[in-house]
């Protein structure tokens, strides 16, 4: 009875290791772009990294404090073609010029998942130091009141939805 039930133990993990054979390269493969998901899980680490950077006071700003009337606009877009579009592309959407030298590729300001991880407060403080790992340069030389201007610019790039997500309340 020993030996029977010793072949059937060793059949039956013969069977188990034979499932498990063919059912590991298609966990293993997955779809075909499993090399570019680990590449933006990488940058989309950084960019949460980033985010416990932020001081709390950047990170509580959920609206800008200048109005994103045409005038704040006309400024921010005007700014944002003389140091932003080179990288992140005329339209926002990170194909600038250089985009293609970068080790990280610029954000894509129009892809809303990934551009909503930071609120107006955030993007002002990254504006003026930076985002270290995911590439992103500091502008200091950029005065307080641009810095609002570009964000402006940059949230009506992303649609309107987004300019009301930026706008201070005034009563």
């Amino acid at each position: 009875m020993w030996r029977l039930t010793r072949q059937i133990i060793v059949i039956a993990s013969f069977i188990v290791a034979g499932l498990l054979i063919q059912i590991e390269p298609l966990a293993a493969h997955g779809d075909e772009k499993h090399g570019k998901a680990n590449e933006m899980s990488n940058h989309m680490q950084a960019m949460y990294a980033l985010k416990g950077e932020i001081p709390e006071e950047y990170r509580i700003m959920e609206r800008t404090p200048i109005i994103p009337d045409k005038q704040s606009l006309n400024r921010g877009k005007e700014l944002y073609n003389q140091q932003c579009a080179v990288c992140h592309g005329k339209e926002g959407r990170g194909d600038g010029a250089a985009a293609k030298s970068l080790t990280t590729p610029p954000a894509n300001f129009l892809d809303l998942e990934h551009s909503s991880i930071y609120g107006p407060g955030e993007k002002f403080w990254i504006l003026g130091n930076g985002s270290g790992d995911t590439g992103m340069p500091a502008f200091p030389q950029i005065d307080l009141v641009d810095r609002w201007n570009l964000v402006n610019y940059v949230l009506e790039l992303q649609g309107p939805e987004n300019m009301n997500q930026g706008q201070m309340h005034h009563h």
